[in-house]
């Protein structure tokens, strides 16, 4: 974050990017008389919304545009411009991207296309872009981008044609960013029939220079601003200001949703260790997403049903889940598929149940789901009385009304709408898509009530389980790392840089081992020594059975040369095994360079654990956990976070692990030192912080974790230092 503090680089965001947003002036640079037409977009769209700024066509070939007089050159305009739109062909942005340097624009927005996404010769250009906006201090959004809407002010510096409306239920509610413009304008179509309106749309294209998460910062930092929803592809930079803005928005209670794609990607693997070759770019971008409250969206639908649950302003207490239906089928595939998005179908109250069996047919369910059965259309008070205590249970927090619109009662809406607004929970009308026009109307008329209407069930079910989740970490404090003594920090960086000097940039185990322990991480009782003599001696002091080890940092992994030998219960099984992994580290590679022979206790059984740091190129260092030994590499059941963590965070990371149920006891044994493993956690977290610009992984498999009061024990551990 270039050494500024966080409230700094906030502040000069929000003054660098408000050009962009609220422009007192625009120029349109190639600008169209054709108002179809990408470059004549702009000019119509701020005709029809009504912006009260300056306008300046651009372009040579016209004398006027739209009604206004237009400039051979931006050079030629009289007076400032805050925000210029380019345009104009690939091959000719360049030079009306240095002519807007010229005139000191504040900020530009080049719709054209033709650059990095082509090829390394575009690639070039765009570079020089940027360089350009770092030597005058013009801010660049795109190129090949939509631009931004602010339905505010009317200020339209885009091609994206949309319309004016005035029916919106909840209008001015949403702000969006999008790495895909065509994605985007879809994305915006769909909101828009859920009569949700934006207040702000933008298009970051390529980011030659302003980026997704410099976007986000400045939303965030808009009192009118409540949720930002974004479609993104992956951060170029800016991971830390990234984070940064959503735990501004989380202790503000804004909500920052995305659709992030790319899950299957791999990202960049090392082999060095176990912790770089599990975690992938994805695993990173989960934990950041997971630990700082920003719901991430699997697709479109899924995202939608979110936007349109907020938009209501319900949010879910908990995850106890009421379904209402009128039909059996329908209310057990809701319920059925409940649990997989942690909602809890609970049964209700006995009072509840009692009450609704006196007007209930025989036949209809009043547990939960709670079955309407068709006598609905019969019994009025099925529909009133029912959702009404079914909405008031206190067994209950949300629910979910499957309902079939093909019936055709024209009274159904109105019933609903009246339900609806005598409740203050959350309560979401699932249905699928239909073409029966009474259907349409039906639901039209509950979208326009304010109602959200869910097509896809298990989208719905996702949106009520993650607005709960969300509403459970809102208002939190920030995390911040506790203050250390200068002096011991320095120390362990002098410690650290000493061995990464002797090493050439992997740690042995037991060097990594000494980084551990100055962090007062409990490590195997152990000796480094040089002969068989000594090792037999070392093992007498620490006490039989013991391991040895072959320490060299040209070979880190000692186990696929055969370097470690288990269980010796004699001082001449010591000798003879060291003996023999000398042999071996001939045998395998002559030229490697040995340090010692490590002499170590043999741990008494427990659970292997991998805790792992990763510096990821875009967030920084990650702390990784998971099972370790065989677990880790077979099933890669891991979970990551960024650093510094909370004591919270730790325990979401073992919660989350496939393995959990072995953490917690299983089939008679007891559950693990939780308090201790935590523990060792945070401390690895502490490292992940203080030893940023040293470490590019560290990787302790296994640490041996046993039962509760018992502690836990790092049985191996490696160190790889950063490249520079």
């Amino acid at each position: 974050m270039n050494g500024r503090n966080p409230r700094q680089l906030e502040l000069e965001i929000q003054s660098e990017l408000e050009p962009f947003f609220y422009p007192q002036s625009i120029a349109v640079i190639g600008a169209s008389q054709n108002p179809l037409k990408p470059n004549g977009i702009p000019l119509y769209l701020m005709s029809m919304f009504s912006y009260q700024g300056n306008l300046y066509p651009v372009n040579p070939k016209y004398d006027r545009v739209g009604g206004l007089k237009c400039y051979p050159s931006i050079l030629e305009i009289e007076d400032p411009v805050d925000l210029a739109i380019i345009g104009v062909a690939a091959d000719r942005t360049m030079k009306a991207l240095e002519e807007c340097a010229e005139k000191k624009v504040k900020a530009v927005i080049i719709f054209s296309s033709g650059f990095a996404e082509v090829g390394e010769e575009g690639r070039a250009v765009q570079d020089e872009m940027k360089k350009l906006a770092d030597k005058s201090g013009m801010r660049i959004l795109g190129p090949n981008c939509l631009g931004i809407l602010n339905y505010y002010n009317g200020s339209m510096a885009s091609f994206f044609y949309n319309q004016k409306r005035t029916d919106l239920v909840y209008p001015e509610q949403l702000s969006f960013i999008t790495q895909s413009g065509g994605l985007g304008g879809i994305i915006y179509q769909m909101v828009v029939q859920m009569s949700i309106g934006f207040n702000y749309f933008v298009s970051t294209g390529n980011e030659a220079d302003i980026s997704f998460a410099e976007v986000l910062s400045y939303l965030v930092g808009r009192d009118e601003v409540s949720i930002v929803a974004g479609y993104m592809e992956g951060l170029q930079r800016g991971g830390k200001l990234f984070i940064e803005a959503c735990r501004r928005a989380l202790e503000q209670d804004k909500l920052v949703t995305v659709l992030k794609v790319g899950r299957t990607a791999s990202g960049a693997r090392a082999a060095a260790s176990h912790t770089g070759a599990m975690v992938g770019e994805d695993l990173v971008y989960e934990g950041v997403f997971k630990q700082f409250g920003v719901p991430r969206a699997d697709d479109v639908e899924q995202m939608n049903a979110l936007i349109a649950l907020h938009a209501t302003g319900r949010l879910p207490a908990g995850k106890k889940m009421a379904v209402i239906t009128i039909s059996g089928g329908g209310g057990v595939v809701v319920a059925d598929k409940c649990p997989q998005y942690g909602l809890k179908v609970a049964p209700l109250s006995k009072k509840t149940q009692q009450t609704m069996r006196e007007f209930f047919p025989s036949y209809g369910a009043v547990a939960n789901p709670v079955d309407l059965t068709s006598q609905i259309f019969y019994d009025d008070r099925l529909f009133d009385q029912a959702l009404n205590l079914v909405m008031k249970d206190p067994e209950i927090d949300v629910a979910g009304f499957f309902y079939n619109f093909e019936m055709p009662d024209p009274k159904a809406s109105k019933k609903i709408i009246k339900a609806y607004y005598e409740t203050e929970k959350p309560l979401i009308i699932f249905t699928w898509p239909t073409g029966q026009d009474y259907a349409l109307e039906a639901k039209k008329e509950l979208i326009q009530a304010g109602i959200p209407v869910i097509e896809h069930i298990p989208s719905g079910l996702w949106a009520i389980s993650s607005l709960a989740e969300w509403a459970k970490k809102t208002g939190r404090p920030s995390v911040s790392p506790d203050p250390l003594v200068d002096e011991k920090k320095n120390r362990r960086h002098s410690m650290l840089r000493r061995h990464l000097l002797e090493t050439g940039g992997s740690l042995t185990e037991w060097r990594s081992k000494e980084i551990l322990k100055s962090y007062e991480i409990p490590v195997t009782r152990e000796a480094l020594i040089a002969t068989a003599e000594e090792a037999a001696a070392a093992a007498e002091e620490i006490g039989f059975p013991v391991a040895l080890k072959i320490m060299s940092p040209d070979l880190l992994h000692k186990s696929d040369i055969g370097g470690v030998i288990l269980d010796l219960y004699g001082p001449e099984e010591v000798k003879c095994a060291f003996e023999e992994l000398e042999a071996r580290a001939e045998q395998n590679k002559p030229e490697a360079r040995i340090e010692g022979i490590l002499v170590q206790e043999m741990l008494n059984a427990g659970y292997e654990v991998l805790i792992g740091i990763k510096n990821d190129p875009v967030f920084g260092p990650a702390v990784v956990v998971g099972l370790g030994g065989v677990l880790v590499e077979v099933f890669e059941d891991v979970a990551a976070r960024v650093a510094p963590l909370r004591e919270e965070d730790a325990r979401e990371m073992l919660q989350e692990l496939k393995g959990k149920a072995l953490l917690e006891g299983y089939r008679g044994q007891g559950p693990v030192d939780l308090d201790a493993l935590v523990e060792i956690i945070m401390k690895v977290a502490r490292i992940a912080v203080d030893l940023e610009d040293y470490i590019m992984e560290l990787d302790i498999n296994p640490l041996i974790v046993y039962e509760t009061g018992m502690g836990a024990v790092v049985a191996d551990a490696l160190v790889v230092g950063a490249r520079n």
